[in-house]
């Protein structure tokens, strides 16, 4: 070269020529091993994509899209992202345009799944690509092994705020690893990216120290005009969103009485918390465990996936030493874990997604440099990559088809959070968005109507999603009759506990639920022609209030010889309602003893009650059935089954 045969130093101008033609060069050289990864990069996300709709559903989502949908058709422009903090607080509304994009294409949820899961896919693809240029080929293929954890994956797609955390991370950490190993100064597209990740969700705030302090030791980069200009734009539109909004003043405003007086810790307890820095580190397999009924084998290919991550993440702290890009790596994400620890109390699943692609990173690059010290060989390396991969794909492909076999799986609460909650046994229905719209869809098309569903299943449904997907009936009072038919839905275990779906035959299925057509008997509730009772009032944006009912609870039933009486209570505390005792029946027999199941669903007791009665032939009229516990705080669903006798 020039300055070589002169003697000169090289200047600043030569050295980034040089540096990125290197970089050219290094993205034009495709070794086995990227192909390796790219391959299997491209199996794991058309898996997302093919199951778009095999994806966690909730109040949370059907609120998000429903503004975007606002956006889209009325032109409604939301100023504030999703609510934080108990509601006191908003972040920019960055997520609500994203997610209306995809609306504006085709206005479906299936449109929003397939870009979210394209667009988490394309990210990876994205960051293995930098990987590959600036760390290496096996660095790339390690990094493919770690790139899809197996909970997370499965909302990538969804559309839940936090689905957009992996993908932009995945962004902002290869616009990092570019513009710190090219000693690049140019960063205009980097803090536009962190910018949009921090809306998105504030987990992803503690990076920005991180990104911050290198900032400030790489001086260069703050003077350069186009990293000036974006920080410029940031500020500008930061500013513009804090007077139009009203969250400045709203996060200033006193908190309410609730949030005053609730106990907390301090920021050096909540760091030294032990328990919680084991419960982090194990959430990816927790959360795993947490899905009842358990997956068949997911468990240990979970716990395999992590011991890869933990290992090659304590191995990228020992390499990390000797190289600068992965020094500033590590220190980003000690930062991001101090900062977290410390102001979070109480953390959830989600917080760690946006800094999952950064642990990625530093163990890929530990497993790579301790397979090149090991002297492994390239074929060798890259066989037992794969080998992984292909476990990694199994796993996806177990939680997905299970996923959308039974359209629901219950999530043990308590194993969601850092550090684990009480274990009282509260769970979080998992519905899947094929599984609701399934069930709405084959209840609308025989016009079923909502006061027509009966049973515990369906209860716990329609709370789950804030009772958006219920058909409203028209009145009695309007039609001057009542429904003929009841439409019983129980889960395909129902038969194991209870025997009122014993001897039916089921009209439909569902997933696991099936869909029992039963003549309505004319029981009443307290007195009324009606077989659910609940309340209207709200308790926040996502929960009702269970029904007031304030003399208690009374089955009045239609005379039979022989009878099965079920009942399915949401009640807003823990009652003994379990218990035989508390229960009065009058002009009937027990035919065998009250049969029971309880759970605790979002923060509900839910109880479902059997009653097998016989009655006296000579009588006249029914029997009744009461509750000795007084006034009760309870939304009710009932029916009645008279046995044949043969």
């Amino acid at each position: 070269m020039p300055f070589e045969e002169q003697g000169a130093a090289p200047s600043n101008k030569t050295i980034k020529k040089v540096d990125m033609q290197t970089a050219a060069l290094m993205t034009r050289q495709r070794t086995s091993s990227y192909w390796i990864a790219l391959i299997f990069v491209a199996i794991l996300g058309a898996i997302q994509v093919y199951f778009f709709d095999i994806t966690f559903h909730g109040p949370d989502q059907i609120r998000d899209v429903e503004i975007a949908r606002r956006l889209i058709h009325h032109q409604e422009w939301p100023l504030n992202g999703p609510p934080l903090f108990g509601e006191r607080f908003n972040l920019p509304p960055g997520f609500y345009y994203l997610l209306a994009l995809p609306l504006l294409v085709r206005d479906t949820e299936a449109a929003i799944f397939i870009t979210f899961g394209a667009l988490f896919a394309q990210s990876v693809w994205y960051l293995l690509r930098v990987i590959h240029a600036q760390l290496g080929s096996r660095c790339a293929l390690a990094y493919a092994v770690l790139a899809f954890p197996v909970f997370a994956s499965f909302y990538t797609h969804s559309a839940w705020n936090p689905a957009l955390v992996m993908t932009l991370s995945n962004v902002v950490l290869g616009l990092f690893i570019s513009l710190a190993q090219q000693h690049r100064h140019d960063g205009l597209l980097l803090p536009l990216a962190a910018f949009l990740l921090v809306q998105i969700h504030p987990s992803a705030a503690p990076l920005l120290l991180g990104l911050g302090a290198y900032a400030l030791l790489n001086y260069q980069v703050l003077l350069n005009r186009r990293t000036l200009a974006s920080l410029l734009l940031i500020a500008g539109m930061a500013a513009v969103w804090g007077s139009q909004s009203g969250a400045v003043s709203k996060l200033l405003s006193p908190a309410p009485a609730s949030a005053a007086t609730a106990s907390g810790h301090g920021w050096l307890s909540n760091l030294l918390d032990m328990d919680k820095w084991r419960d982090v580190f194990l959430m990816p397999y927790s959360a795993i465990e947490s899905i009842q009924p358990a997956i068949s084998g997911l468990g240990a290919l979970t716990a395999f996936h992590l011991t890869l991550m933990l290992g090659g993440v304590l191995l990228g702290i020992v390499y990390a030493a000797k190289e600068r890009t992965l020094r500033w790596i590590l220190l980003t994400t000690v930062l991001w874990f101090i900062v977290s620890m410390a102001f979070l109390s109480q953390g959830a699943f989600w917080h760690l997604d946006v800094v999952h692609p950064w642990l990625a990173v530093l163990a890929a690059h530990g497993l790579a440099r301790a397979s090149e010290k090991a002297s492994l060989s390239t074929g060798h390396f890259n066989a037992l990559a794969a080998t992984s991969l292909v476990l990694v794909v199994v796993a996806h492909l177990n939680l997905y088809l299970q996923f959308e076999k039974r359209g629901k799986h219950d999530l043990l609460l308590a194993s969601l959070f850092f550090p684990k909650l009480e274990p009282l046994e509260y769970k979080i229905p998992g519905y899947t968005f094929k599984y609701l719209h399934a069930m709405r869809d084959g209840l609308s098309s025989r016009g079923i109507c909502q006061d027509q569903v009966i049973g515990l299943d369906p209860m716990v449904m329609s709370n789950a999603v804030n009772r958006t997907l219920d058909a409203p009936c028209p009145s009695p009072a309007t039609t001057g009759q009542v429904s003929q038919t009841l439409y019983f839905i129980a889960n395909d275990q129902d038969a194991l506990r209870f025997d009122f779906t014993k001897g039916l035959q089921a009209m439909t299925t569902v997933g696991a639920s099936a869909i029992y057509a039963v003549r309505n008997t004319g029981a009443l509730v307290n007195g009324k022609a009606e077989n659910n009772v609940l309340s209207n009032k709200k308790m926040d944006y996502m929960t009702f209030l269970p029904a007031r009912l304030a003399e208690g609870l009374t089955l009045t039933l239609p005379p039979a010889p022989e009878t099965i009486v079920r009942v399915a209570l949401r009640c807003g505390r823990d009652y003994p309602i379990e218990q035989q005792a508390h229960w009065k029946v009058q002009g009937a027999e027990y035919k065998k003893p009250l049969t029971t199941a309880h759970a605790r669903y979002l923060g509900s007791n839910y109880y479902d009650l059997e009653w097998t009665l016989t009655m006296p032939a000579s009588r006249a009229y029914g029997a009744t059935i009461s509750s000795t516990l007084g006034p009760l705080d309870c939304d009710v669903s009932a029916i009645t089954r008279p046995i044949t006798v043969h």
